[in-house]
């Protein structure tokens, strides 16, 4: 099973050398920090680049979480295995099966590539090819300017973010893209559409991150994709206003 390590943000690299160097390999099977290939545009063509996807975690497949507890306790670094107390004991806490699962499937060698995704003429992304293409329904944000998809997942005990780099036609060729891509050939790979690249639909719930409408839910009324913004209908003085926001200062609303 899975259970989550926590250092310093900075430290994880080494407290995974050190558990690679030190602790005793009959006590797990792998300690990894968890990667994702995040994208920057130079010139409006997109570039790669590797970063950590939680700052301060790393995870370690283990069966023995006691004794590999007690292995991590001889390593001089601050470190500790994610856990609660029961009734005065600690009790360590691994990935739920779903959480694990998740990550086995949007992770290549404890990396998540890039997702390609294609938008048709009216803005909706309509194929996706990589770890984001099982995913979709969970997308809360798309920001194609800035090559990223946000969704939501729950880990852990709450709510979480979880940031795709992704690649678009215009950002040159990778080989296993252009592979999936032949794969697919003219048949969207989702039927129906995802939803306009700023991430949200008509008729959504948000809210306004600034805090100016307090933490009411609003309803998106329009979405202006090439404005990068969304117009909510906002209750004032006994009517409805329609007020427009930029879709980098709104979220879901919690349900």
């Amino acid at each position: 099973m899975w259970y989550v390590i926590q250092t310093l943000a900075g430290k994880e690299n080494e407290i995974c050398i050190w558990v690679n160097s030190c602790v005793d390999k009959r006590l797990y099977k792998k300690c990894f920090v968890p990667l994702f290939e995040d994208v920057w545009r130079k010139d409006g063509v997109g570039n790669i680049s590797v970063k950590k996807m939680f700052p301060g975690y790393l995870f370690v497949d283990t069966d023995t979480p006691e004794e590999f507890y007690e292995g991590l306790r001889k390593i001089p670094k601050k470190s500790k295995l994610l856990s609660i107390e029961d009734k005065g004991k600690r009790c360590f806490t691994p990935l739920y099966p779903e959480e694990q699962e998740f990550f086995d499937n949007i992770l290549d060698d404890g990396i998540m590539r890039v997702s390609y995704v294609h938008r048709n003429k009216n803005g909706k992304l309509d194929r996706v090819i990589g770890a984001l293409s099982d995913y979709t329904d969970k997308i809360v944000k798309v920001d194609l300017p800035h090559r990223r998809a946000i969704i939501e997942f729950f880990m852990l005990g709450r709510m979480r973010q979880i940031k795709f780099g992704l690649w678009l036609d215009t950002d040159g060729k990778i080989g296993w893209i252009e592979q999936g891509k032949a794969k697919l050939g003219a048949e969207p790979k989702i039927k129906s559409d995802v939803g306009n690249f700023l991430g949200y639909t008509v008729g959504d719930r948000v809210t306004v991150t600034s805090g100016i409408y307090g933490d009411s839910s609003l309803e998106v009324s329009e979405i202006r994709p090439r404005r990068g913004t969304v117009i909510l209908n906002v209750p004032m003085f006994g009517t409805i206003a329609k007020v427009e926001i930029n879709a980098d200062e709104i979220c879901r609303a919690s349900s």
